[in-house]
């Protein structure tokens, strides 16, 4: 897999980044069929190529890690990050990981899936983990945290105020379980709720009464939400910070859920 000698890996979403990951993209597709679904998906128009993929060029080393993947679902690629280095890694998932499917897919599966590492799936919590201090290289949270605007099972919105005082929480034990040199990569959503009006992901939120617009950061808001705080908690944001609020006001940097919505990585190094 070929990569950029420096590329940017704290960045708004760009419709041109999924050609631009052409080979980080060949590499998760041929992992399973859930994978290739998501690499090739037309409803989400690149941005899991852009999610996955930034990670995938950033990082140098995959050999011998030991990783925490936060809220990975139903997702295959923590698997995939398994099978790198099998022999030495310990793959751990806040939530208990899924069977792709049945049928057809799990049949396809059995017949072009590689072989997993291993993956000790484990419940709890983001804003409290159950692991010790500096346990793991690296700690991913895909897609997540936008959700902090939901309490479960009540399904009651969850005020902007105590959003961030989640977050915070999150971000805390997120660099907490890191060690010393090791990478944290979180993705997550932003929006100009200023401009915003529709957002095709609306009908999926989980809370029944709240704002007609949510499940994402107001875009002026992430660099002090994201980089500024892992920045003044002992990180250090790998090839800077590229993403620019204003840029949202293009075409270009919106997602699939609509105009003046998008998303973003971060990734940092803890000193």
């Amino acid at each position: 897999m070929t990569r950029q000698a420096v590329a940017p890996a704290n960045l708004m979403f760009d419709a041109a980044l999924p050609a631009e990951l052409a080979c980080e993209r060949a590499a998760l597709e041929r992992f399973d069929r859930a994978l290739f679904d998501a690499m090739n998906s037309p409803r989400l128009e690149g941005q899991i190529v852009f999610e996955y993929g930034i990670l995938l060029r950033a990082l140098e080393r995959w050999s011998g890690l030991r990783v925490l993947d936060v809220g990975t679902g139903r997702s295959t690629f923590p698997a995939w990050m398994s099978h790198r280095e099998p022999s030495s890694r310990r793959w751990t998932s806040r939530c208990p990981q899924r069977r792709v499917g049945a049928g057809f897919t799990a049949g396809v599966n059995r017949l072009i899936g590689r072989r997993r590492g291993v993956i000790r799936p484990v419940t709890g919590s983001m804003r409290d983990l159950p692991f010790a201090d500096n346990s793991f290289d690296l700690v991913t949270s895909l897609s997540v945290v936008e959700h902090l605007d939901t309490d479960l099972p009540e399904r009651t919105f969850v005020p902007y105020d105590e959003q961030q005082r989640r977050l915070a929480r999150v971000l805390d034990e997120t660099i907490r379980v890191t060690r010393p040199g090791g990478h944290l990569y979180v993705t997550s959503e932003c929006c100009d709720y200023s401009r915003a009006t529709t957002d095709g992901w609306r009908q999926a939120y989980y809370y029944l009464d709240g704002p007609a617009l949510s499940g994402a950061w107001p875009v002026e808001d992430v660099p002090r939400l994201f980089y500024d705080y892992v920045s003044a908690r002992g990180c250090d944001l790998v090839n800077g910070v590229q993403f620019a609020p204003s840029d949202i006001s293009r075409q270009d940097r919106w997602t699939w859920r609509g105009p003046h919505l998008s998303g973003f990585s971060m990734l940092a190094r803890k000193r």
